[in-house]
């Protein structure tokens, strides 16, 4: 250990010891501080409590009988039960209850709308011109008044009711091409515009209950479609001819509109034009005066 060394050692060991003394110094003066003030609060608590003693007197002591009396109000009363149904007179007794005067009013006015029942007593009706002379006495058992009726009855003519029946007219539209159809390409958009196949050869457009609203049938004779060869290349046909019969079970301007776009799928798919029934090419003023003629048949759901 060199000299720097023991020189810092011995300084802090001094300022150890000084701190040391100085906290002591500090512990006695701040105990002498305190304890001179106890003995002055000392005396006046003495007085204070003196004081307090000094404010009333004592008090006197009770009789056993006015404890009793005191004591008397805590326990219950009992009443024999020979005193309970005596009557104290009307001032102590309870009011009954009497009913509001609202249910009062009800009562009253529900009793004056109860319907009243009248009795009428009938006479014996006679006629008013008495019995003519001559004529034997009627019983009142066998006169009937007429109220006013002949005795012949009431003559009402009979009426014919005119039932105004349209007659049947019957609409035609024509898809053809420059060149024949082949056959199943015929088949296969008949099928794809919603029209089946039928007993009778020939396409068909059915409603909801299954009746033939719509009839396609073939240009060439005898109308009818090979249905049993439906992928035979070899047959063809110059068209096919939609047919539409009114009235049907649909309405007329409904199945006209059918017909028409029906039409016009076929002949797109084809690649064909659309004609009447005199194979006069029909334009869209044509379709649409079908359309009106639809409109005024007015033709009703059988």
């Amino acid at each position: 250990m060199n000299e720097l060394q023991q020189v810092l050692l011995i300084f802090a060991i001094i300022v150890i010891a000084g701190l040391y003394i100085l906290q002591k110094i500090k512990a006695k003066r701040n105990s002498s501080a305190q304890n001179p003030e106890a003995p002055a609060e000392q005396p006046n608590r003495d007085s204070a409590e003196k004081a307090l003693n000094e404010l009333g007197e004592a008090h006197i002591p009770l009789s056993q009988q006015t404890q009793h009396r005191l004591h008397m109000d805590d326990e219950e009363e009992v009443v024999p039960d020979s005193q309970l149904g005596l009557s104290f007179g009307q001032e102590f007794e309870k009011p009954k209850p009497t009913p509001p005067a609202a249910d009062v009013e009800e009562t009253a006015e529900t009793e004056e709308r109860k319907p009243r029942h009248v009795v009428l007593e009938a006479e014996d009706i006679h006629p008013v011109g008495g019995v003519e002379e001559g004529a034997s006495p009627v019983g009142d058992d066998d006169y009937k008044p007429s109220f006013g009726i002949p005795e012949g009855g009431v003559n009402t003519p009979e009426t014919e009711v005119e039932t105004e029946l349209k007659d049947p007219q019957v609409f035609a539209i024509i898809v053809m091409g420059t060149d024949d159809f082949l056959w199943p390409k015929v088949n296969q958009t008949l099928q794809g515009v919603g029209l089946v196949p039928s007993e009778q050869g020939i396409f068909v457009k059915k409603d909801s209950m299954g009746n033939e609203i719509i009839r396609v049938a073939n240009l060439m004779e005898p109308g009818t479609f090979p249905l049993d060869q439906p992928t035979n290349s070899e047959l063809k046909t110059a068209g096919v001819v939609l047919i539409l019969e009114l009235p049907t079970t649909v309405k007329a301007p409904a199945v006209m509109h059918d017909m028409i776009m029906m039409s016009r799928k076929i002949s797109q798919r084809l690649n064909g034009r659309l004609y009447d029934a005199e194979r006069h090419l029909l334009k869209e003023s044509d379709l649409q005066a079908m359309r009106d003629a639809a409109v005024a048949y007015e033709s009703a759901a059988i």
